[in-house]
């Protein structure tokens, strides 16, 4: 299959170029500098302009949209607003244009407005762990631009019958970065927050599978490690710093995240491979959790 990765010079990108080439794709990268990865070929170009992105698209049989600002603070506000949210409706644009079926996306778990330093007004999980149901309340400009991102997508997919997926993904960790978290005994614990996290090769794997698995319409899916990023259960964690939660993070004892990545293991077939705790199936062998909601038993 012929696929245009944007962002395919970037920390994630470079793991999705490598996933898409192991299994003989014919891939395009296009972006601001050089990936150093071995795609058939390369594209300098920026997501902001239309024609460029227009062009790179020609022939594409798939689009996988990496490139942007990767969270908020990176730089000023309204650029990382600017720059995705444009991005995000270019890219869908040139797919249109060149009659690309199938775009995925890199959206953010930062939609549900728990990134850290994200939010000035506390708010807490209407039930845990958190699904593709649960609301989106982003108060912060990456958050934001992510959720424009999928109302892009899915209008394209109303528009013109476009395939269009968003992977919401949490904390990207890089091999490096997953055996420093092991050496650390996991992350410091602050506020309240998601303390999710996925290893960049396992997002690969899920932005490969979103395009090559038969899928219809606009699809957001949730990926992540399944496991948290701190070595004290959530069960016992969150009532400590968030009192107000009662006992809906019950249900998430041992290692279990406060985010599902069920609907993407039964969607795509997709699971997680790799564990800061050192054991690589870990993560993939346990079973999620139940949602609990308010007002709801969970049977």
């Amino acid at each position: 299959m012929k696929i245009l990765v944007t962002g395919g010079a970037g920390k994630l990108g470079q793991w999705v170029v490598r996933a898409l080439k192991a299994q003989q794709h014919d891939v395009t990268v296009f972006d601001r500098q050089p990936s150093g990865e071995p795609a058939n070929r390369e594209i300098i170009g920026d997501i902001e302009d239309l024609d460029a992105v227009t062009a790179a698209a020609a022939g594409a049989e798939a689009i996988i949209h990496l490139a942007g600002i990767p969270t908020h603070s990176v730089v000023p506000d309204n650029d990382t607003f600017r720059i995705n949210a444009m991005g995000a409706f270019n890219i869908h644009e040139a797919a249109r244009r060149n009659g690309v079926p199938r775009v995925v996306s890199l959206s953010s778990e930062a939609v549900l407005g728990w990134a850290p330093g994200s939010f000035e007004r506390e708010h807490l999980p209407d039930y845990l762990p958190i699904d593709e149901n649960h609301p989106c309340q982003p108060q912060d400009c990456y958050g934001l631009s992510k959720q424009v991102l999928e109302s892009v997508g899915r209008a394209f997919s109303a528009r013109c019958g476009m395939v269009t997926v968003f992977i919401r993904a949490p904390w990207v960790m890089s091999p490096d970065e997953l055996e420093t978290l092991r050496k650390n005994n996991g992350r410091m614990i602050k506020d309240f927050g998601l303390y999710h996290y996925i290893d960049a090769r396992d997002l690969a794997e899920a932005c490969r599978l979103a395009v090559e698995v038969e899928l219809s319409g606009a699809q957001a899916v949730y990926v992540g490690s399944g496991e948290t990023t701190v070595s004290v259960p959530l069960a016992e964690l969150y009532p400590k710093l968030a009192p107000d939660i009662g006992d809906r993070a019950a249900a998430l004892t041992g290692a279990l995240a406060p985010v599902s990545n069920e609907l993407a293991r039964r969607l795509l077939g997709w699971s997680p491979k790799h564990s800061w705790r050192g054991d690589s199936s870990s993560s993939s062998a346990k079973p999620a959790a139940r949602s609990k909601r308010i007002g709801q038993e969970t049977p």
